[in-house]
């Protein structure tokens, strides 16, 4: 058994079936892929899986890292929110200079 140092719901057995299986037939047994954030499952076959693959390094990586279309537009929608609230930080005027107060 592999050593997996990733956050993955999938167990490592399973992964290591997958992956031995995607070697011998350049598909999965089932075109689902699980998203490692819990936000559902997606489908990839045929070329749009050999795209995920390429692009996640391999079909391990992909297994292990793929997360979905929610999970990302949930991440992008923080990440938005942490830099809006940087910017806007609050600022006092000072004998005509604006200076930012943390």
């Amino acid at each position: 058994m592999k050593n997996n140092n990733t956050k993955s719901n999938i167990p490592v057995e399973v992964i290591d079936y997958l992956e031995s299986y995607y070697e011998t037939y350049s598909t999965l047994p089932t075109p689902v892929l699980e998203c490692n954030a819990g936000t559902g499952s997606y489908t990839a076959f045929g070329t749009n899986l050999k795209t995920k693959v390429e692009k996640a390094g391999g079909i391990r990586n992909l297994l292990t890292t793929f997360q979905g279309r929610g999970a990302r537009k949930t991440i992008n929608a923080t990440l938005e929110k942490r830099v809006k609230a940087l910017r806007e930080k609050p600022t006092i005027t000072v004998d005509g200079e604006v200076v930012v107060t943390a």
